[in-house]
């Protein structure tokens, strides 16, 4: 539950700050994910300390 209330906050600020549409903004969070090799959470985490 914790996770999602962070992949949510991000993709949010990732709307708001990047003007892109929530599904867009999902997609980037999974993408980062699975080309880094992280967890959603992880990304989630760098994407609102950068814009926070």
């Amino acid at each position: 539950m914790a996770e999602i209330r962070i992949v949510n906050r991000a993709k949010w600020l990732l709307i708001s700050e990047l003007k892109l549409e929530e599904a867009e903004a999902h997609r980037y969070i999974e993408k980062q994910a699975m080309d880094r090799c992280i967890s959603k959470r992880a990304v989630s985490e760098e994407i609102i300390k950068t814009y926070s």
